[in-house]
């Protein structure tokens, strides 16, 4: 997920509304563990996704058929509750 720097922070809040619509949408489709991965230089990301509740994990914890970037170092789980 990648918000434009202009649109990012609480101003508009855009960050937020797009994960809660994903986790929204993944729970009415009955997906509960969601990953992510991301690079170790994406610090405010981090941050955004542990206020979050995700829970960073060891790139082994990842299912095998999560599409690991070359880039990517950092990967997170979070378990939503299913309505």
């Amino acid at each position: 997920m990648f918000v434009a720097a202009p649109y990012r922070g609480p101003r508009f809040g855009t960050p937020k509304k797009l994960l809660d619509a994903l986790l929204a949408a993944a729970a009415n489709r009955g997906i509960k563990p969601i990953f992510l991965d991301t690079t170790d230089k994406f610090v405010a990301a981090h941050r955004f996704y542990d206020k979050n509740g995700f829970v960073e994990i060891a790139r082994g914890d990842l299912p095998a058929s999560f599409p690991v970037m070359a880039v990517d170092s950092k990967f997170y789980r979070k378990e939503i509750a299913l309505p």
